[in-house]
């Protein structure tokens, strides 16, 4: 018997993944990483990734509050807390330690400068792209004590419930503007990443299958619209001069305060999160008759292999960029540089998915990525 999937989940998770793939192959030009020597700038490639980085990485941990509350409100798959910490444990901090470790022998070993205390932090607190495993780690433990507490509140009535999912949410969003630091292990970013979390726990508790009311076509253009609007605002305040465009950021934004950065960046990831959710859930309105329907074997597929996806991407992206003569020879010629972070993409994918198609092929892999 297969095991039932969220339709709306089995189509957000693969997008998000892909996104978050395109997003890195597209960082040489949007000063997320050094560009390797010959790369030259590119505004339009600046713009598409900032677009896409609004929320790209805050809609996996949304995917994940969201999964959660399906699975104990929903099907009533609550387990007790040491063996729920034991099972993420598994699922998320053995992965960031074993991949890490390999993560940094390839590209962050300095025999010269080399030490045991130092390496075991950097793997520790998620090396590279795996920082996000450990974050997420908090994320679910603080999710399983909410979970319990807004439980408990049931025999007070499904109304006082609501309340105090609606007071935590607002509660959370407070807590994700403060920024925390020196702190191990993830813990420096999960409280930003909680709010997203628990926004999923809550959109699917407060309104069970909430497709049905997301599903609105103005309502898809108004969150888009505002999405725009809220990321070319924050994109001001933290840019003086936009990639491409003659004007600078005007006086009255620059004496932005931190805290106003923080909620303007709170709100376009926010409204990015929605209108993705609700963009998915209008095409799922009209293709599908039956609110139960069942995602086909090919999306199954793909939500299946997502975290090996994830997990393994950088480490093609990273040699192909860096280690490999392909960015010099992409950038002998005008079209070159612009075919090449699509082509490392294609590139990178394929090679993601194979080595994920192989690991699960394995009791290992499956143990690591299934």
């Amino acid at each position: 018997m297969k095991k039932k999937l969220l339709y709306e989940i089995s189509i957000i998770r693969p997008l998000i993944i892909f996104l978050l793939v395109v997003y890195h192959s597209l960082c040489v030009f949007t000063g997320g990483w050094n560009p390797p020597q010959g790369v030259p700038s590119n505004a339009f490639y600046w713009w598409m990734g900032r677009l896409i980085s609004g929320f790209r990485i805050e809609t996996i941990a949304f995917v994940g509050g969201y999964v959660f509350c399906y699975q104990c409100v929903e099907l009533a798959r609550r387990q007790g807390f040491f063996s729920f910490v034991w099972k993420k444990f598994k699922r998320l901090i053995i992965p960031c330690f074993l991949f890490g470790i390999v993560y940094y022998f390839l590209y962050r070993f300095n025999p010269a400068r080399f030490s045991v205390n130092v390496a075991f932090w950097r793997v520790a607190n998620g090396i590279g792209h795996l920082w996000f495993l450990p974050m997420l780690f908090w994320c679910f433990l603080a999710g399983w004590l909410l979970d319990r507490l807004i439980a408990i509140l049931a025999r007070w009535g499904r109304t006082w419930q609501l309340v105090a999912a609606s007071v935590l949410l607002v509660a959370l969003a407070v807590l994700s503007l403060c920024r925390f630091s020196g702190l191990r292990m993830g813990l420096t970013r999960a409280p930003y990443f909680l709010f997203y979390f628990y926004l999923g726990y809550f959109l699917r508790f407060v309104a069970g299958d909430s497709r049905r009311w997301a599903a609105r076509g103005g309502l898809v253009a108004l969150l888009w619209v505002l999405y725009a609007v809220f990321i070319l605002v924050r994109l001001q305040m933290s840019t003086l001069r936009l990639p491409g465009f003659a004007f600078e950021c005007p006086h009255w934004l620059r004496g932005a305060s931190l805290t106003t950065l923080h909620l303007v960046n709170l709100a376009h990831t926010a409204l990015g999160i929605l209108a993705l959710y609700a963009s998915v859930s209008l095409w799922l309105s009209r293709h599908r008759a039956a609110e139960s329907a069942q995602p086909d074997p090919f999306l199954r597929e793909c939500s299946r292999q997502c975290y090996g996806v994830y997990v393994l991407h950088m480490f093609f992206m990273q040699y192909i960029y860096f280690f490999s003569p392909f960015p010099a020879w992409c950038c002998g010629s005008a079209l070159g540089v612009w075919l090449m972070p699509w082509l490392v993409l294609a590139v990178t994918l394929i090679l993601s998915v194979a080595s994920t198609k192989l690991l699960l092929k394995t009791r290992f892999g499956q143990f690591l990525i299934g």
